[in-house]
């Protein structure tokens, strides 16, 4: 008899945990936004075999200057010639670009795209052409090959789920929650890294809680199956970092944590004390991370950002176009603070309420921030290649908008404004080994025609009168209906309403 109640109990306990299992797993699919709508492009914008551009201001391949009165004359998504008073094709699309200025399609070193499809089209409206994932997946991996097969989206470079070096439970729980990579041996990690280069990922995704064995022994397999690793910086000091191989930092923020290790005080109560520490070494670190070839990815803007989610929440919602963010990314689930808004977001204070605890957090951030730009001059001054990404679906970061922040954030932290236009087209383009970029003979089409000179006010990214990619282009009055129809399929898929935070 007690047997028998011993095992009803322990079938009880098993189905609620099953029942909890599901649940938890269908949290983390739908905060993933693959629930919200996609819209129907095609039926917006349409292909042309060849397009025309006159009388633009072209700029130059260094990002410098502007070239004058130039003729662009697109072919079956590649820029066919280019030069003053080309001659016209009747059977060509003819964009009259006098007195505007044509760029490269710009690129966001650092996004999470997650299962969110319109994301795609937020790029493309604001003029990002190409993109690098940063914890790929596999419907990534689908998106891509179906762009690559004339479809609208823009370019992508895909790394791997993000690597983990845990073991035992620990291991399935990350792999589970994180999706991640996970491995504690030099046997299970490299048929972890034949597959990832098998399945077509472009990288592979270092996290920071990688261990330095198991870092050594990635490093070594990605070099054997002839495949970067990018990422964070690993449990290794900066020192054993600078020669490990990793060809480059995902943020600006992972080389200033090390060396608020290396300071090892509090931040909070020593801020003035650690911002000179910083100056004392940060010129120091960016020679070693040029001598050694490693890039560096930005996403200042959304460190920013930190002070104002913790503190003033509602009031950085409002600065955002939060009406296009997936809804369900938004929203985040109750498992865990994943969300963007107020009670979801992770980074919103939730201590003690009395003065002097808020006031040592807001001490820590600021200082934080503070770090952020120091470092960047560092960089910027010791000719360290920084590529613009921004972390795109993190809290307030939204898809497209958020590098015409990132660009004035790096304007903002010691770059020209030619820089920063560098750090969004040639720096990642070069680095990625692709034909994009620059506005030369025989590059792909992917350009943006702007209103205003970016050169004279950063913020004039934002003047977007047309897009090119491939064989299709987008104009002002095509961008506006695409935004509306992405706000329209986040509306219907929304449950959290967000009317107090619309601009």
């Amino acid at each position: 008899m007690r047997f028998r109640k011993l095992l009803y109990v322990v079938m009880a306990l098993l189905g609620i945990s099953f029942c909890v299992f599901l649940w938890s797993d269908n949290e983390l699919n739908t905060v993933l936004g693959k629930s919200t709508k996609v819209i129907d492009i095609s039926s917006i914008v349409k292909p042309s075999e060849i397009i025309q551009i006159k009388n633009a201001n072209v700029l130059s391949e260094d990002c410098t200057y502007f070239i004058k009165n130039q003729d662009v004359i697109i072919k079956n998504g590649k820029i066919f010639n280019l030069g003053k008073n080309q001659l016209l094709d009747n059977s060509s699309t003819i964009i009259d670009g006098t007195n505007k200025y044509l760029i490269p399609g710009l690129i966001d070193s650092h996004v999470h795209l997650k299962e969110s499809k319109n994301d795609l089209f937020l790029y493309l409206v604001n003029g990002v052409t190409y993109v690098r994932e940063m914890a790929g997946r596999p419907i990534a991996l689908e998106w891509k090959k179906a762009i690559q097969k004339n479809g609208i989206g823009p370019r992508m470079f895909i790394t791997s789920p993000p690597i983990y070096s845990e073991s035992g439970l620990s291991g399935y729980y990350y792999s589970w929650t994180r999706q991640s990579v996970n491995y504690s041996t030099n046997e299970d990690a490299e048929k972890e890294i034949k597959k990832i280069k098998k399945q077509g990922y472009d990288a592979v995704k270092m996290y920071g809680f990688v261990n330095p064995e198991m870092f050594k022994t990635t490093i070594e397999l990605a070099k054997k199956y002839n495949i970067p690793v990018v990422g964070h910086i690993p449990l290794v000091n900066l020192k054993t970092f600078y020669q490990s191989g990793q060809k480059e930092i995902a943020h600006i923020e992972e080389i200033t944590k090390k060396n608020m290790d290396d300071f090892g005080k509090s931040i909070s109560k020593n801020p003035k004390e650690y911002i000179n520490y910083l100056k004392a070494h940060s010129d120091q670190i960016a020679k070693k991370l040029k001598e050694n070839n490693i890039c560096v990815t930005s996403t200042i803007s959304l460190i920013e950002s930190l002070p104002k989610q913790r503190f003033a929440l509602k009031s950085k919602l409002k600065e955002i176009e939060l009406k296009y963010a997936n809804p369900k990314i938004i929203e985040g689930t109750p498992l865990y603070k994943l969300g963007w808004l107020p009670g979801k977001n992770g980074y919103e204070y939730d201590g003690e309420e009395e003065s002097e605890a808020k006031k040592i957090s807001l001490t820590f951030w600021k200082t934080y921030a503070e770090a952020i730009h120091i470092m960047t001059k560092a960089l910027v001054d010791n000719k360290v290649t920084i590529m613009a990404g921004t972390d795109a679906n993190v809290a307030t970061v939204v898809p497209g908008f958020s590098l015409h922040d990132e660009l004035q954030s790096l304007s903002q932290s010691g770059m020209t404004n030619s820089q920063a236009l560098y750090s969004a087209t040639v720096a990642p383009s070069s680095w990625m080994k692709s034909n994009t970029g620059k506005i030369k003979i025989g590059y792909n089409s992917d350009l943006v025609l702007l209103a205003k000179n970016p050169l004279d006010d950063i913020k004039n990214t934002k003047t977007i009168e047309y897009v090119f990619f491939d064989k299709t282009m987008i104009d002002k009055i095509q961008i506006s209906t695409i935004l509306k129809a992405i706000e329209e399929a986040n509306n219907e898929n929304r449950n959290i309403k967000i009317d107090e935070y619309i601009k």
